[in-house]
């Protein structure tokens, strides 16, 4: 049996943050400095930004030093627009730290296992990966307390789409949804600003213009 833990224990235990208030200060505003380990959940519907902000904070934490995979299951990875997105964040700025692959389950559980393994793990998307929940939590309990998982849903209005991505929502440490290019921190610990972040600001500017001509 598991010890039980005093107070004393508990908060005196040795947690490593990452340092996103110097590495990518726009994402320490909205999230604050994230844990070496975890579950992270970004959705929204097509064309809110979320694909750029998967990159955007796989950045930050290859800027901070650690090796980070994108499994990117949505599209193929000699796709225009999946090319143009990595040139447009300038990816190559952290070639030496970031790789992109097209696994299934099977795969990228083997490639995780393997030694010197990436510590960040990117899932684009949850949908596409996953065949069920208990899949997905079979994964999660096995990573994330030595990985970094950010995985991508889709959403209906501003919740995740389906079943399976509203439990992974539930499950995760942080959370952001996506939506007219900016992004919003929903999770249990949110940055200084309160917890926004604008993903594109040129598509963000944009899609205010249009909402207020609307209105």
């Amino acid at each position: 049996m598991k010890k039980a833990l005093t107070v004393a224990n508990v908060i005196n235990q040795q947690v490593t943050l990452i340092d996103f208030s110097t590495i990518a200060p726009a994402l320490y505003q909205c999230f604050g400095n994230p844990q070496n380990k975890g579950i992270w959940f970004v959705w929204g519907g097509s064309g809110s930004g979320k694909s750029s902000l998967l990159l955007d904070i796989t950045k930050a934490f290859c800027l901070s030093g650690l090796k980070a995979i994108h499994n990117e299951r949505e599209e193929d990875l000699d796709d225009v627009d999946f090319i143009e997105r990595l040139k447009m964040k300038n990816m190559q700025d952290v070639k030496d730290h970031f790789v992109t692959a097209n696994y299934n389950y099977e795969e990228m559980c083997k490639y995780l296992d393997s030694r010197n393994s990436p510590k960040v793990v990117v899932i684009n998307s949850a949908t596409y990966f996953f065949e069920n929940l208990t899949q997905y939590f079979e994964f999660a309990n096995k990573y994330k307390r030595r990985k970094i998982l950010i995985i991508s849903g889709m959403a209906k209005a501003n919740n995740p789409y389906t079943e399976m991505e509203t439990k992974i929502m539930y499950d995760a440490n942080k959370k952001a949804f996506c939506s007219a290019y900016n992004a919003s921190c929903k999770g249990r610990t949110i940055g200084p600003n309160g917890g926004t972040y604008i993903i594109w600001k040129e598509g963000y500017e944009k899609a205010r213009g249009t909402i207020n001509e609307k209105n």
